[in-house]
């Protein structure tokens, strides 16, 4: 009988959330008429057995930011109204849009003049509809007044409770003062309360807030600059007191669209790339979808096989908890995913416990798109700034090279590897004292030796083993290390 195998660290990455929709993206600028540059800032919601979506359109009509409308029976096959945009504003802009539904009405609430100009202050706007397309009944609702503001407003989200206080997450434009978000309430939707210790989510860089109340709790996903802009949700008891759900963002790069698609393609025309914003959450017939941006357009969607009460249960047990706090990794479809450049100096790593300078290191790797297959997997690491690895170049090239004091050392060529492709390969590395050797689908690649300088840097910390990317999209279906 075979003895069981004590593994030191185990990840088989089945813990994820979210799963995006490998028919990626859903909705592209195809209406040019409406979509002079992009489509952006999404809203969606369920109803009757329908997806219905709202969203920007830089209308050249209109000569500003217009509502475009879109419905799905899928939600991952959208048409688009033929008469876009279905709002727009005379001399001014319904800009960054944000639409509800309370009490059988649909409400829009946009934002004219973002930064204060010879205007004055930024205003934010709300229309009114029966069925979500013919918008009338606009009224000024919120002006820019709080000091943080700097004169500006830009993103909103709103829900009703069921004591019928509208409640209101907004943010400051991109040039507020300490601050990003700012809380609101209301007992008619059209007279606001500013909360006077605004900001409540102060000093970070992101903004396009979705809020959601799931039992007793408020939840907003929104984006922030981790690196880039990423997607990363947090909750809140009383609109004012908010928490990260984790360190890592929900959804990250993990699909080749989300850097960009070019404009033939129905990508945008202005210089976006690199963002993912602009969440939008709904539930329907046992699944949450939710609906966001690559590279600030077009439109992608990625579900989560259960309701929102059991989303918000699955979010107290985030996925990577083994894992370092990182902006490069993603659990998604049972495997991790990284398709960072910045990885490549900053890899995902996670520590391990009860091993010392013998171990072996096991895991399933592919690189499943981009122009290279520079994938590397650390194996000794005492921060960013001091650590192992090897990497692919190509078939015939494989590296170990050590980083230290801020510098690469010169990659020194192990052989070739035979797994520059899209297939997956087995991969182990056995550290042994200072030596290391790396196997690929059972076979010895080579061998190299660790400089006396980084085993001394290494030395005191503990174990860590991790990955990173460059110019390739990894996925990782497990990792495990067991003493050797």
């Amino acid at each position: 009988m075979k003895s069981k195998v004590d593994f030191a660290l185990m990840d088989d990455f089945s813990d994820g959330i979210w799963t995006k929709y490998p028919g990626n993206p859903v909705l592209v600028r195809d209406q040019l008429w409406a979509e002079s540059d992009y489509i952006c800032e999404p809203n969606m919601l369920y109803e009757d057995g329908v997806f219905k979506v709202w969203f920007s359109q830089m209308s050249p009509e209109a000569h500003g930011t217009a509502l475009g409308y879109a419905t799905s029976e899928d939600g991952f096959t959208w048409t688009k109204h033929p008469d876009n945009p279905v709002l727009t504003m005379k001399n001014g802009d319904v800009h960054r849009p944000s639409v509800m539904k309370h009490d059988g009405i649909y409400y829009a609430f946009g934002v004219q003049h973002e930064q204060a100009d010879d205007n004055g202050p930024a205003t934010m706007r709300r229309w009114e509809s029966q069925d979500g397309i013919t918008w009338g009944d606009e009224r000024l609702i919120m002006t820019a007044d709080q000091y943080w503001e700097n004169g500006g407003l830009s993103n909103m989200a709103v829900v009703v409770d069921e004591d019928g206080t509208w409640q209101m997450l907004y943010t400051g434009p991109d040039a507020a003062i300490g601050g990003c978000f700012g809380y609101a309430h209301s007992q008619d939707g059209l007279t606001w309360t500013k909360y006077e210790g605004n900001p409540v989510i102060p000093d970070i860089y992101g903004g396009d807030p979705e809020l959601v109340k799931i039992g007793d709790r408020y939840y907003t996903w929104h984006c922030e600059a981790l690196d880039s802009l990423r997607i990363r949700c947090r909750w809140s008891d009383d609109m004012i007191h908010w928490q990260t759900v984790y360190n890592d963002p929900q959804i990250n790069y993990t699909q080749p669209w989300e850097r960009g698609v070019p404009e033939d393609e129905g990508g945008t025309t202005a210089g976006y790339y690199g963002h993912l914003t602009d969440a939008t959450l709904c539930e329907a017939e046992g699944r949450v979808f939710l609906m966001y941006q690559g590279a600030q357009t077009p439109l992608g969607i990625a579900t989560f096989d259960g309701t929102f009460a059991e989303l918000a249960d699955r979010l107290n047990n985030p996925p990577l908890a083994k894992w370092k706090e990182s902006s490069y990794g993603m659990v998604e479809s049972g495997t991790l995913k990284i398709a960072d450049n910045g990885s490549d100096r900053r890899p995902l790593v996670a520590k391990v416990p009860g091993v010392q300078d013998s171990y072996v290191l096991e895991a399933r790797i592919q690189c499943y798109a981009g122009p290279m297959h520079r994938v590397s997997v650390v194996m000794r690491y005492a921060d960013e700034g001091s650590l192992a690895r090897f990497w692919l170049l190509d078939d015939e090239h494989t590296y170990y090279q050590e980083f230290s004091k801020g510098l690469f050392s010169l990659p020194f060529d192990i052989g070739a590897n035979h797994a520059c492709d899209a297939a997956w390969h087995d991969w182990k590395v056995e550290v042994d004292g200072e030596m290391n050797r790396l196997f690929i689908d059972g076979r010895l690649v080579g061998e190299a030796r660790t400089s006396s300088a980084l085993i001394q840097a290494t030395s005191a910390a503990p174990v860590h083993v991790g990955f990173s990317s460059f110019d390739t999209w990894v996925s990782i279906d497990y990792v495990r290390v067991r003493r050797k």
